[in-house]
């Protein structure tokens, strides 16, 4: 008796005439999870309940040959498992004992013939297997993927129903999971009927008490319609990929791309519901009617019906109803109400009809029409199938005319951008948007390209590009335009001139910009001035080979008629030393004007030809200005002018040519003294800083113009022209000064106020040559054509 209840999947329990529990079976022990020698001898008062209450007084209340269903609760080391039970009395091994066959609580409503009722009418194969490999369970779906029943079925192995290299598969995934204990599933192919189809197999195992495997439990699902759908759906976007390309190319191959795709959408329609005719159409909302765009098979035939026929067709007489509210679904011919369509089908043989919307974002788009002249069985997941189909028909065909309403929209912007681009070509060259992150938004590359070289990304790194966006930063906000011009480089290494209009608007954000290549403009405009400056220059050229006719012509006339008057006074013989003395001083005097007029020209030859002599070495700079400046003095007695020299350093070598810089100081104090006020001061000033040596010639004359001063150091410029004039002078000495200073790698500026006297700054680099030794200037060196350098200098000196 106990190995009989041991085998039974209820819970038995045995409970002795002094209601103390005797027995349970293994089930039971493994529900409560407690060994036997535990729960034996247990008062039922302490264990078992009915409503709250012990179940005593239910036994006490049993009637022999009686049985009592109750639901109770066991409650069994602080745990409650709720039950429900039949109590009845018998004998326990010769004994009267009371028997309680149990069952969970649930299963008073079902039985294990509803589980398998349940899982035999399910579209999924389940199965129980040992741990043999041997089926315990299969429910009908099962038996009919192998064309046997169910009896058959229980006890075999795989290998009594599969082919070899199926079993194979079988025993090795079957094998995988009872070593991993973990679920698997996998599609793969099986044959079925002498045909391989597609099934998802899904595999677990449950496990003992102790953690041992026990059976297996498995389930396979026909997805080959799946299969054919995924298909068909990759093939619909594949061609939606290459409608797409030729929306824009081809409209006859755009024409038959869709042609195509929607009779191959109907072909598969056919073959996997086993129908006898499919049509597609499509809503016209101009004309308000359906168009059929393909038809295979068995076909409506558009022309049969009337508009009111056909919307009563596909609106009016199908059960059930897509998200829209349309009515939709397979129906049967006899069901329709309308006697005149049911005619116009039966004429056309047709037995039932099926009418699935095509809709996108809750606009009917056209119909899926799918005909039957016999009765066939339904198609498994068909409704799904056909509903998908239509999903992605409807979206196909949403973003195709969504294509074409965009390509005409484009077509029209392209229009009028083509019109604004051709305007702009005539105003402007470059146009632009910068972003506020400093990226173009917009630019037109083309004319960018043919006008400057550069690509977008290119110009983009540009200096003056760089040079807008920070301008960004500083605009004005205010709708402000900034007007310039400026020089570009452009890809080849020329250059070119843009005039540029930047502006950025109150609601924008970015900067706007315009470019105009204006190089030939400034071109023009070059040559212009070019030609203003050539007629500028040779009118100073004139004038100043008039006035260095005179500055010839003067001494030589004094020279000539001096010594006429010394031919005189010999002829006459009346000539006196001193007054000999005095004319031999003349001629001197105009010989050295001569010869400083001369040295002159030959310098400025030398320098545009940039071949002259120099003689650099590092020599005391300030002893150099110091013995020039005071060899001056005698010059400036009858000027009642006096000489002051200064410096904040008393000695200081620097890499220079001596002469050069003596001519420097020499020409800077002529004309200090030509145009210096008598009884005024001339000042001579070093400034020695670790950069740079500073001589400042000062003096306190006539000054000079503001305007004069851009110009004071070109050839040919002297600042006084008048007729009458204290001094004589070719208008070249401040030119040779600079080019001088130059050469030393310095500079010189000037600064004048008119009426109050000008001084000129000399910029000398503080810097020694490491190759040349320091020399320090000996009367030898220098000294003795001190005097003679003087005499030429200031010839032109009125005394």
């Amino acid at each position: 008796m106990v190995n009989l209840f041991n085998h039974m999947d209820n819970f038995i329990f045995v409970i002795s005439k002094n209601r103390k529990v005797k027995f349970a079976n293994k089930a039971a022990l493994s529900k409560i999870k407690i060994n036997l020698k535990d729960l034996v001898d247990t008062p039922v008062k302490d264990c078992l309940y009915s409503n709250g209450k012990s179940i005593d007084n239910l036994i006490d209340s049993l009637v022999k040959g009686e049985e009592i269903n109750f639901d109770f609760y066991l409650e069994i080391n602080n745990k409650k498992y709720e039950l429900n039970g039949d109590l009845l009395q018998s004998n326990f091994y010769g004994e009267k004992s009371y028997f309680i066959i149990a069952r969970d609580v649930c299963e008073k409503y079902y039985k294990r013939e509803d589980l398998e009722i349940l899982l035999d009418n399910i579209n999924i194969g389940c199965f129980i297997k040992s741990k043999k490999g041997e089926y315990l369970y299969t429910n009908k779906r099962k038996c009919d993927f192998h064309n046997k029943k169910k009896e058959d079925i229980i006890g075999s192995k795989s290998c009594d129903l599969f082919d070899e290299e199926e079993v194979e598969y079988i025993e090795k995934i079957e094998n995988e999971v009872i070593k991993r204990n973990e679920p698997f599933s996998e599609e793969n192919r099986f044959k079925v009927n002498g045909q391989k189809k597609w099934y998802e197999i899904t595999l677990d195992s449950i496990l003992d008490e102790d953690g041992s495997f026990k059976y297996m439990i498995g389930s396979s699902r026909n997805i080959e319609i799946r299969k054919h759908l995924d298909k068909t759906l990759d093939y619909i976007t594949l061609k939606f990929r290459e409608i797409n390309e030729f929306l824009n190319e081809d409209d006859i191959l755009y024409q038959r791309n869709i042609m195509n795709l929607l009779d191959y959408i109907s072909e598969k329609i056919m073959i996997n519901f086993q129908a006898d005719g499919v049509g597609i159409v499509f809503y016209k909302e101009k004309e308000k009617d359906f168009s059929a765009l393909i038809s295979k098979g068995i076909s409506l035939g558009e022309s049969s019906f009337n508009i009111v026929e056909k919307k009563q067709i596909f609106k009016e007489s199908f059960p059930r109803y897509n998200e829209e509210g349309e009515p939709e679904g397979i129906k049967y011919v006899d069901e329709i109400d309308n006697k005149i369509i049911v005619e116009k089908l039966k004429a056309k043989n047709i037995y039932k009809i099926g009418v699935y919307n095509i809709c996108a974002g809750g606009k009917l788009l056209g119909h899926i029409i799918i005909n039957f002249i016999r009765d066939t069985k339904s198609m498994e997941y068909g409704y799904d199938y056909i509903k998908t189909i239509c999903s992605h028909l409807a979206v196909t065909i949403s973003n195709i005319n969504q294509s074409i309403k965009i390509k005409k929209e484009l077509n029209e912007y392209k229009e009028r951008k083509e019109y604004l681009q051709k305007c702009i070509d005539i105003s402007v060259d470059i146009v632009g948007k910068i972003n506020k992150y400093g990226k173009f938004i917009y630019l037109n590359e083309d004319r960018l390209q043919s006008i400057l070289g550069w690509s977008a990304e290119e110009f983009e790194e540009t200096k003056e590009i760089k040079e807008i966006k920070d301008r960004y930063k500083t605009i004005d906000k205010n709708d402000l335009a900034i007007h310039q011009e400026s020089q570009i480089t452009c890809k080849d290494g020329k250059y070119k001139w843009l005039e540029w209009n930047i502006k950025q608007y109150k609601d924008e954000e970015g900067l706007f910009f315009t470019a105009k290549d204006i190089t030939a403009k400034k071109h023009y405009e070059k040559q212009q001035q070019l030609l203003e400056e050539a007629v500028e220059l040779e009118g100073l050229k004139n004038k100043f080979f008039n006035n260095l006719s005179h500055e010839f012509r003067t001494p030589i006339n004094i020279i000539l008629g001096t010594v006429q008057l010394i031919e005189q006074c010999r002829n006459k013989d009346n000539y006196n030393l001193e007054n000999l003395d005095y004319h031999i001083d003349i001629i001197k005097r105009n010989s050295y004007r001569l010869l400083r007029l001369v040295q002159n020209l030959l310098d400025l030859s030398q320098i545009e030809s940039q071949y002259y002599n120099t003689s650099f070495g590092n020599y005391n700079i300030i002893e150099i200005v110091e013995d020039i400046t005071m060899s001056v003095a005698t010059y400036l007695k009858n000027k009642n002018i006096n000489l002051i020299f200064d410096t904040n350093c008393e000695e200081q070598v620097i890499c220079c040519d001596p002469e050069k810089i003596e001519r420097i100081v020499l020409n800077l104090l002529s004309n200090a003294i030509k145009y210096n006020r008598d009884n005024n001061d001339i000042e001579v000033y070093i400034e020695v800083s670790e950069a740079s040596v500073k001589i400042y010639v000062k003096d306190h004359g006539i000054g000079i113009e503001k305007t004069e001063l851009e110009n004071i150091f070109d050839e040919f410029k002297k600042v006084d022209d008048g007729l009458t004039r204290s001094c004589e002078g070719s208008g070249i000495g401040l030119s040779i000064v600079n080019e001088f200073a130059r050469i030393h790698k310095g500079r010189v500026n000037v600064f004048s106020k008119l009426g109050e006297g000008t001084t000129f700054e000399v910029i000398l680099p503080n810097q020694i040559n490491d190759s040349r030794e320091s020399v320090m200037i000996k009367d030898d060196r220098l000294g003795q054509n001190k005097v003679e350098r003087c005499n030429i200098e200031f010839s032109d000196i009125y005394n």
